[in-house]
């Protein structure tokens, strides 16, 4: 076991992106790296509509509730939806004495608006009649899952996600630097831009 792991570990991954799809997604309006429909439309509200309908099969086949960000954090303009998956069960509680409302671990994932790809984290929401909290998503966090039922969650959730023609994009395929130079709208980040902030990245 010892010794797969580590053979694994010395695999070279190759980054996800070409520069040209990375020129695509950083044009002044961004272009979709797709063939596939509805990416290659470039029509943001044909591709908003068939993420809904992806997601509304994600809950109903897996009976999971979910909290979705359309509306780009309410600001600017987000490349992903950040739709996050929860089961309203004592095994997706938080580990710790909730003062008010609710508070939930869950599935994140973020769904590119200009690609196929998604990734998966785990993340904590909790929210109350005033309000409520989140984790803007980061690189780190990609694939840092960690409650047994978010894992088991993840896996179900892939398969439908498969099924709707979408492709899982992991960290390690992620972290490669952008050119010197490459700039991107984004606040995710505070240190070199990554492969991550080409495919994820939000202008406030």
């Amino acid at each position: 076991m010892a010794r797969g792991s580590t053979s694994k570990s010395h695999q070279v991954v190759s980054p996800l992106l070409s520069p040209h799809e990375i020129s695509c997604l950083l044009q002044p309006v961004a272009q979709c790296i797709s063939d596939e429909y509805p990416w290659v439309s470039n029509d943001e509200q044909a591709i908003e509509k068939h993420f809904k309908g992806v997601c509304a099969q994600v809950m109903r086949l897996t009976n999971t509730k979910s909290r979705i960000e359309w509306n780009h954090y309410g600001s600017g303009y987000a490349s992903f939806i950040d739709a996050w998956f929860y089961k309203n069960t004592p095994d997706f509680d938080v580990k710790r004495p909730l003062c008010h409302g609710e508070e939930h671990t869950g599935l994140t994932v973020l769904l590119s608006r200009l690609s196929p790809y998604f990734v998966f984290m785990e993340s904590e929401k909790n929210w109350h009649a005033h309000g409520g909290s989140q984790a803007l998503p980061e690189l780190e966090m990609i694939d840092r899952l960690e409650t047994p039922a978010v894992i088991a969650l993840s896996q179900q959730v892939q398969s439908e996600l498969e099924k709707c023609g979408l492709v899982r994009a992991y960290k390690e395929q992620l972290t490669s630097l952008l050119p010197t130079g490459t700039r991107v709208p984004t606040v995710l980040t505070d240190r070199g831009f990554t492969q991550f902030d080409a495919l994820f990245h939000w202008e406030d």
